[in-house]
């Protein structure tokens, strides 16, 4: 009677353990093993500012004139980069071209979704 109870004590001992792990459930089929499936996120890819403008003028937010500003924008600061990173960066000219970079981002959106620059439809 000892050993019975003695065992089925070393029993219940070995399977409380295994009850209080946390099990999230089987990864959903839509999700295949993706990153999705496990609730991981991950950031976007921001676009370019071209393909940006692009999207701004296929959809009407932008106008030609516009999309040809920000285009020349963005090649001015290409033609900056290009020119700063001949012969490497120094951190003042990083900064100076993300504050350019992030400066032209802001304009893209501000032209695309304030519609500020185009004359108020009546």
């Amino acid at each position: 009677m000892r050993v019975l109870v003695l065992a089925s004590a070393v029993g219940l001992i070995a399977v409380l353990p295994c009850s209080a792990q946390i099990w999230g459930g089987p990864v959903p089929a839509s999700a295949r093993g993706s990153v999705a499936g496990r609730g991981i996120v991950v950031a976007p890819q921001p676009r370019t500012p071209r393909s940006e403008i692009r999207a701004g003028e296929r959809s009407g937010q932008l106008t030609r004139h516009e999309a040809r500003q920000l285009g020349r924008a963005d090649t001015v600061n290409a033609d900056i980069a290009a020119r700063l990173s001949s012969n490497g960066l120094t951190e003042s000219e990083a900064a100076e071209l993300n504050t350019r970079s992030i400066l032209l981002h802001e304009d893209i959106v501000r032209a695309r979704f304030n519609g500020s620059t185009r004359p108020k439809s009546r």
